[in-house]
């Protein structure tokens, strides 16, 4: 191992402030705990001759051995909200087990991106060179991961990607130091084209994404499987990040022309856009479809404006399943309330280097056995099942929900489909 100290460290969670962006677009791990011997009570027996100075010497005790995790993520800026929530799912799995895999020590180390591609590149740097960490994990923005990405491959250090989703880094050109536990652009949007053209009749679209590169391969893969699923896309909005007056660019449909809007947008961003498709009279008549992130967090605000919406998602709180359960358990009694996805994701990926532990046993300090042990990963998440394709793009299932009133008046998410083994390239 390169370092076998033992330093924690971990973030706060902070309040929702400033502008959120997503889609940078899941359980039982096996082996979580130290493993324990009972010692014989029996008395010793009484040596015939003086023992020798070798056999009188105290037996040394093997040190244990300690994978040294460091953790990427803005914790500061704008998108610290972002961080923190990953970072949160990232420590309540690890305190969960102790930070102990089957008598291996796990060993964390936080850092701050800012969110920002140069900082994440810096910060990597002295992780792996200064801090000798084994892995890297972490990465919230798409801008950020391709290069942290091309830094894991010269580094030639295990890089796990949690949450952003770039394509790039799990493509053809992907470097074998890389995988995904979170979705690609455009994982959750391929089903999510496909059930609305195909399960819902609706087929005529219109597409309002973001302007940069996360949009466009989001927006594009809906296209992609709607199209030939048979449905039609007469328009494509495409609102500069950081946009939150949508009049400019909803004025430029008609509603008359279309039966589905498509969405690629977060935190009060999508609040925004869902009370506007109502005031510009979209909504109720046309029915709004969003990748899971879209509601990240800001569902209980976005209130009966997001009523009808029809999602794709990786992950959503009301799965019922005993992973689930337990995850949701810990949540609440570690945190209190209700977890968001970029929760699950942080926790999810924790699960994934505790398994990869495991798998490698005695030989985690060799880079190659652990890169062995990534790529087998298979196991139930709170989100469901894992595994890795060929590229290191995590299987995941994907999840079609609608948004519903529930009894208390609140809106609440329902799940209407689960369709499993969806891959970044999937098709039906």
């Amino acid at each position: 191992m390169r370092n076998q100290s033992n330093s924690t460290i971990s973030t706060g969670g902070r309040l929702l402030s400033l502008l959120l962006i997503a889609a940078f677009a899941l359980s039982a791990c096996g082996g979580a705990a130290t493993a324990t011997s009972e010692v014989p009570t029996a008395a010793p027996a009484q040596p015939t001759e003086a023992p020798t100075a070798e056999s009188a010497a105290p037996a040394t005790a093997a040190p244990a051995p300690t994978i040294k995790i460091g953790v990427l993520n803005p914790t500061s800026g704008n998108f610290a909200i972002f961080g923190d929530q990953v970072n949160s799912g990232i420590k309540l799995y690890f305190d969960s087990i102790d930070y102990q895999v089957d008598g291996t020590q796990v060993e964390v180390i936080y850092a701050d991106t800012a969110f920002d591609p140069q900082q994440a590149l810096e910060q990597a740097r002295r992780l792996v060179e200064q801090e000798k960490v084994d892995l890297l994990m972490g990465l919230v923005n798409s801008a950020v991961s391709v290069p942290l990405a091309q830094y894991a491959d010269e580094a030639k250090v295990p890089l796990l990607i949690t949450v952003a989703g770039a394509r790039a880094p799990t493509g053809p050109d992907r470097s074998p130091y890389v995988f995904r536990s979170g979705a690609a652009n455009g994982q959750e949007d391929r089903p999510l084209g496909w059930y609305v053209a195909s399960k819902l009749g609706l087929t005529r679209a219109a597409t309002f994404a973001w302007d940069f590169l996360a949009g466009e391969e989001h927006a594009n893969d809906f296209i992609d499987t709607f199209t030939a699923a048979g449905g039609t896309v007469v328009s494509q909005q495409k609102p500069p990040l950081g946009t939150s007056d949508y009049g400019p660019f909803i004025s430029k449909v008609d509603p008359a022309d279309i039966d589905v809007a498509y969405a690629f947008f977060a935190g009060p961003a999508a609040i925004s856009f869902v009370q506007q498709m109502r005031q510009f009279g979209f909504t109720p008549d046309v029915t709004l479809a969003a990748p899971g992130f879209f509601t990240a967090g800001v569902l209980e605000a976005m209130g009966t404006d997001a009523e009808g919406l029809i999602q794709a998602a990786e992950y959503a709180p009301v799965l019922d399943t005993a992973e689930n359960r337990l995850f949701l358990e810990r949540y609440d009694a570690s945190i209190g309330g209700e977890p968001g996805v970029y929760v699950e994701e942080g926790y999810l990926g924790a699960m994934v280097v505790a398994q990869a532990v495991a798998a490698a046993g005695d030989a985690v300090g060799d880079t190659e056995a652990l890169l062995q042990a990534l790529a087998s990963v298979d196991f139930d998440g709170p989100s469901g099942r894992i595994t890795f394709d060929d590229n290191g793009q995590s299987v995941r299932t994907i999840y079609i929900i609608r948004v519903v009133q529930g009894d208390d008046g609140k809106v609440v998410q329902q799940v209407l489909e689960a369709i499993p083994d969806v891959s970044q390239d999937w098709t039906p």
